[in-house]
């Protein structure tokens, strides 16, 4: 219920003060808790003075308790004894709507997030410090307002705004809440922008190390999209047991799928770090340059994809075992299908075709590329084969008889081949990297004939993100119609029996 008081006078309000401080035992604690009792007084009168919905919040913890005072309007909360908070309260004002506020929190030491306390109980445990938390209104008044917060965190700053019901700190990284601030706005205005001044130092809204506890504990069985449904144009992963939808990362098949609580469990997101970190980028000088921008990102970039690449590597000196020009893996040269198999990758995403190119013919490293493929796939049964379009290199100029016209072509060869074969995909990286004439942009090459730089890398590697998101999202949809449709039927069967 919203928190609604009317004050018909100035009495009352006097009133009010005076049953507050006289509640207050002895000298010390009276000055302790000015601040607050001040802060309660002026919500009492700017409550009596307006039907505005507000929300407000008080932070503490075990060692100065509540002396924060009330906060309001986004505004942050004074930092307490070892810039750490332990335990909040919450609540709204105003009689525009109905409805209340409702907030949990993770507390340092748990993987367990608290159950849900609403409308200014207090959340927390003092001498537990607050490592994350999540805000949602209820009722009435959540059709007409989005709550907003974020909190300052111990190392990553200021994060991003978080909103209904999203996370907003650190999960899995032992960081305290050091502050926070919290707005209402008009629903589905957007987020806030800097509020009291301060501009967020994180594009995200939480920090989280390992996947959302909401979901089940992470334990959601491999080979779950059975369990998803598919419903007004949605897909909700149900809870087998109660039938309640569930919420957070959840993992299916060993790849995460976010059911945004927010959105009442529909699926939002895909965690494309746990695809990568099964990959293995595979290619020749052009694919090296790979390592290079991953290192740049940082080791873990995208879950540390390996990049299998070498200079001057064709499909011809992977079958001949050509000593100097294969593929390395932990300091041993291999050919494709081994280092497949024993880097234990079950992503392998290819661009070859530039070397392969010289003095050949499309069609002649179509039917190479399609073998070496084929013999990938032979010694990794299972392993999903990504075909990234062979890049087009800069200028008209015909160098080594390669020109974008023999590129073009091999590209429309493997996209044709890729749609006949199971588990083969192709990416067309090459589209986004030329200019207007077909050729390789200038901005992106390095050397003016095929080589990238990084401004080349990143719309690459952008580009593939892009399309392993959309594809799994895609997935997960289809096996969603599928599960219920399954399901349809089988109701349908057992209410004729």
């Amino acid at each position: 219920m919203g928190f609604k008081h009317r004050l018909s006078s100035a009495a009352v309000i006097a009133a009010a003060f005076i049953v507050t401080f006289t509640a207050v035992p002895g000298r010390d604690r009276v000055l302790a808790d000015r601040l607050g009792i001040q802060s309660r007084v002026e919500i009492l009168k700017r409550d009596a003075s307006s039907d505005s919905m507000h929300v407000y919040y008080e932070a503490g913890d075990k060692t100065c308790g509540n002396k924060n005072g009330w906060k309001s309007k986004g505004q942050m909360t004074t930092p307490v004894s070892g810039k750490k908070i332990e335990t909040i309260k919450i609540k709204l004002s105003g009689k525009e709507y109905e409805g209340g506020i409702r907030y949990k929190v993770l507390c340092q030491g748990s993987s367990k997030w608290k159950s849900w306390v609403a409308d200014g109980k207090q959340a927390g445990t003092a001498s537990r410090r607050l490592e994350a938390i999540k805000i949602e209104l209820t009722g009435d008044v959540k059709e007409h307002y989005d709550v907003c917060y974020r909190t300052l965190t111990q190392t990553y700053g200021w994060l991003n705004w978080a909103k209904n019901g999203e996370v907003s700190g650190t999960v899995g990284y032992s960081k305290k809440v050091q502050a926070i601030q919290i707005v209402l706005v008009p629903k589905d205005s957007g987020l806030p922008g800097n509020v009291s001044g301060i501009a967020s130092q994180q594009e995200k809204a939480a920090m989280v190390k390992e996947d959302d506890g909401d979901a089940g504990n992470n334990n959601a069985a491999s080979g779950a999209f059975s369990a998803l449904r598919y419903e007004d144009n949605a897909v909700y992963y149900y809870d087998a047991k109660s039938g309640d939808n569930k919420t957070g990362w959840i993992k299916i098949n060993g790849l995460s799928y976010y059911f945004d609580p927010a959105k009442n469990g529909r699926l939002t997101d895909f965690k494309v770090n746990d695809f990568f970190s099964k990959a293995v980028f595979i290619g020749n000088s052009t694919s090296e340059g790979l390592t290079t921008y991953f290192n740049s990102k940082g080791k873990k970039y995208l879950g540390g994809p390996l990049v299998a690449a070498k200079v001057s590597y064709t499909f011809n000196s992977d079958k001949a075992k050509l000593d100097g020009y294969m593929l390395k893996y932990k300091g041993s040269q291999l050919q494709a299908k081994a280092l497949v198999k024993k880097a234990g990758s079950k992503y392998a995403l290819i661009m070859m075709g530039t070397n392969d190119l010289v003095g050949t013919s499309a069609s002649s490293v179509a039917k190479k590329y399609k073998s070496y493929i084929e013999g990938i796939q032979k010694e990794n049964p299972g392993v999903v084969i990504y075909i990234q379009s062979t890049t087009p290199r800069r200028g008209t100029k015909n160098i080594k008889n390669l020109n974008n016209d023999k590129i073009n072509e091999l590209n429309k060869l493997m996209k044709s081949y890729a749609g006949s074969k199971s588990n083969v995909y192709f990416i067309d990286i090459s589209t986004p990297l030329k200019d207007t004439d077909g050729n390789m942009k200038k901005s992106y090459c390095s050397d003016g004939y095929v080589h990238l730089n990084m401004k080349g890398y990143k719309v690459w590697v952008n580009t593939v993100v892009s399309y392993v998101r959309k594809q799994h999202l895609d997935n997960a949809t289809a096996e969603a119609k599928k599960a219920t449709e399954a399901a349809k039927t089988q109701a349908a069967a057992t209410e004729a029996a």
